[in-house]
C-alpha cells in the first residue's frame, strides 16, 4: 500500500460508493461523472494496492476480502472529509475557494488584479492561482488540478472543450531604446528585422510552434541571424538591452511591461507587414479551455478571462508605425 498516497479523496470515494452499491452506474450518477472516469479512479486504486478490490460477475461486482478488510477505513476518510466540509469559519469570515488558472506569462500579467476586482464587485471570495501552461493541460483539466485555462491550441474531446478568443494578427517590433530603427522615418519592412539579430520569444504550452519570423525564414530560404530563443520577459528584457536584437511581440501587456520597465521601445508593424508575416506563419491562435461539465466555478470568471486576452491581444486597426507605449 505505500503508493496509496498517490490516489485522490474521488478515488475512495468511488470505492466506497461501488462497495456498498455494487453497481458503477449508481456510483457514476451519485458522482455525477462519466462511467469511464469511475473505471479509471478503480484502475488507479487496484494499482495502488497491487490487488483487486471487486470481482466482475455477470450480475454485477463481488467484494473482494481486501475490499472488506479496507472498507471501514475508506468509509471514515470519506465522514472526515464532509466533516472537515461542514466546519463553520464564523458568520464574517468566507471560505476562500481556490480557482486555478492556466495562461501563457505573455497574456496574463494583468490578469489577477482584473479577476480580484470583478470578484470583489460579485461579492466572491476567490483564491485565485495563476500558473504556466504546459503540454500536460488537458490531463490537468481532466483531474481537475486546473480549473480553466488559455491554450494556443483546441481541446475537444469528450470532456474537454475550447472556444476561439482572439487571433493574433498583428506584431511590434520591440529593441533597445537607442536602437537604430527607432532613429528612422519610414515605416519598417521585412528586411528591418532580417538585418538585426533576432530574438525569437515564446510563453506558450506548445513545444512544435514556430516563432512567425523563424517560419517566414525556413519558407522563403533567408538566412536570419537567430541570437537566443527565451520564454521569459525578464530574459527578453535583459537580452535586447543588451545587444541589437530584435524581437516581435503580440501582446500589450507585455510590452508595455518592457517598455517601463527596462532601456526598451516599441513599434507596431503595419497592418501590410503583419499580414506578410502571418501568410507564411499563419496566425497565432488564443481559446478558452475548460471541461464540458462539472464546472465549480462562476460564468463571469470564463467571461473575464476572455474579455482580457481580446484588450490584450494586438489586431490590426489600419495604424501604422505608432508606438504600442
Amino acid at each position: 500500500m505505500n503508493n496509496l498516497s498517490a490516489n485522490s479523496l474521488f478515488d475512495i470515494q468511488v470505492f466506497v460508493l461501488l462497495y456498498e452499491s455494487l453497481n458503477a452506474t449508481t456510483v457514476s450518477q451519485a458522482l455525477e461523472v462519466p462511467s469511464s472516469k469511475v473505471s479509471r479512479s478503480l484502475k488507479s486504486l487496484r494499482h495502488s494496492l497491487n490487488a483487486p478490490l471487486f470481482i466482475r460477475k455477470q450480475q454485477g461486482f463481488e467484494r473482494s476480502d481486501l475490499a472488506n478488510e479496507i472498507y471501514p477505513k475508506m468509509k471514515r476518510i470519506v465522514e472526515l472529509a464532509k466533516h472537515c466540509e461542514s466546519i463553520e469559519l464564523g458568520v464574517d469570515s468566507a471560505r476562500l475557494r481556490e480557482i486555478v488558472i492556466a495562461c501563457p506569462p505573455t497574456l496574463s500579467l494583468n490578469l489577477l488584479g482584473q479577476l480580484q476586482q470583478r470578484a470583489s464587485e460579485e461579492a466572491h471570495n476567490y483564491l485565485f492561482h495563476l500558473k504556466p501552461c504546459n503540454s500536460h493541460i488537458a490531463e490537468q483539466l481532466k483531474q481537475q488540478h486546473v480549473d480553466i485555462a488559455v491554450t494556443y491550441t483546441a481541446y475537444n474531446t469528450e470532456q474537454l472543450c475550447s472556444s476561439l478568443i482572439a487571433k493574433s494578427d498583428s506584431y511590434a517590433l520591440v529593441a533597445r531604446r537607442e536602437h537604430p530603427l527607432f532613429s528612422r522615418n519610414e515605416s519598417l519592412g521585412i528586411d528591418d528585422i532580417f538585418n538585426y539579430p533576432y530574438i525569437s520569444f515564446s510563453g506558450n504550452e506548445l513545444n512544435d510552434v514556430i516563432d512567425p519570423i523563424e517560419c517566414y525564414a525556413l519558407d522563403t530560404g533567408r538566412d536570419l541571424n537567430l541570437l537566443v530563443k527565451v520564454s521569459f520577459l525578464a530574459d527578453l528584457m535583459l537580452q535586447l538591452e543588451q545587444s541589437n536584437a530584435v524581437a516581435l511581440i503580440s501582446h500589450k501587456d507585455a510590452i508595455t511591461f518592457l517598455c517601463q520597465r527596462g532601456d526598451i521601445a516599441s513599434q507596431k508593424l503595419d497592418d501590410e507587414l503583419s499580414s506578410q508575416i502571418n501568410q507564411r506563419s499563419g496566425q497565432y491562435h488564443f481559446y478558452l479551455t475548460q471541461m464540458r461539465k462539472n464546472r465549480t466555478y462562476p460564468s463571469w470568471i470564463a467571461d473575464e478571462i476572455h474579455n482580457y486576452i481580446v484588450a490584450n491581444t494586438l489586431s490590426e486597426n489600419g495604424g501604422s508605425d505608432e508606438e504600442v507605449n
